[in-house]
């Protein structure tokens, strides 16, 4: 009769001890669980911050400007209330709400800074590439209708046609401060391609005159300078180059399937 109670109590030991363990076990897989979100959600909010600080002063349209603005508030609140005793991030957020409302206190889209190295145009690209795919992720969670999806796309889409041609012209005018006219004249050819491919109700008009007429005068340099090898090796080197505009067409379509698939 006396081994009863010692039964009850090891029972009873034991079904504390299962108990504590599944405790244990579910505090430590939801702070595992909290611990991966908060990675996500700090990663999401570095890549928003590197998008704002990717683009020159006006590069991007006001309504664009405000999207990522909008979406970076978002998640610094969410980070802000997961770690109500971290400062810096309501002193985040606090900066991202002045500058959401300075956006929309602006009239119309300001001139954008010019391009001013090969560098710069390569993290603007990066930055609209990311851009555009948060486009899509927006229009499959329903946050974005379809409509409003692709006007966001086709203003990124004008925008990276844009930065593909200022891209060249920048290439052509650091040939030709090197004394190179045949390579200045190639990327000249290659902007002009570029133009007239993607000309829109005369959207392009001024910028395909303009660079039909630096290629004559390129065309008169490289008639009056003869052909080295350096630059006829150059050249040939430089036609590798794909447009940088077809690249972007290229992942436009395998976001385009990956959204369907999904």
């Amino acid at each position: 009769m006396s081994s009863v109670p010692v039964i009850i109590a090891i029972v009873v030991l034991l079904a504390g001890l299962v108990c504590y363990a599944f405790i244990a076990q579910t505090v430590s897989q939801k702070k595992q669980q909290k611990e991966r979100l908060l990675l996500a959600l700090k990663s999401r909010i570095r890549n928003f911050k590197f998008m704002l600080s990717g683009f020159p002063p006006g590069f991007l349209p006001k309504e664009l400007t405000l999207l990522v603005q909008k979406s970076l508030a978002q998640l610094l609140d969410q980070l802000s209330k997961m770690e109500p005793n971290h400062p810096g991030h309501k002193e985040d957020l606090k900066t991202i709400v002045q500058q959401m409302a300075e956006t929309q206190r602006l009239q119309q889209n300001q001139p954008s800074s010019p391009i001013e190295n090969p560098k710069q145009a390569r993290e603007i690209k990066t930055s609209l590439e990311e851009l555009y795919k948060y486009v899509f992720q927006l229009e499959g969670k329903k946050q974005l209708t379809g409509s409003q999806a692709e006007a966001y796309r086709n203003t990124i889409r004008q925008l990276v046609i844009q930065l593909t041609l200022d891209s060249y012209a920048l290439q052509s005018r650091l040939a030709r401060d090197k004394g190179k006219p045949r390579l200045a004249l190639h990327y000249v050819e290659l902007a002009l391609k570029l133009a007239l491919k993607e000309r829109n109700g005369g959207r392009l008009d001024n910028q395909i005159a303009q660079l039909r007429a630096t290629r004559s005068e390129l065309e008169r340099l490289v008639n009056e300078s003869p052909a080295t090898e350096e630059n006829s090796a150059e050249e040939a080197d430089s036609s590798a180059i794909n447009s940088e505009w077809d690249k972007f067409a290229q992942e436009q379509q395998n976001w385009k399937k990956k959204q369907i698939y999904d």
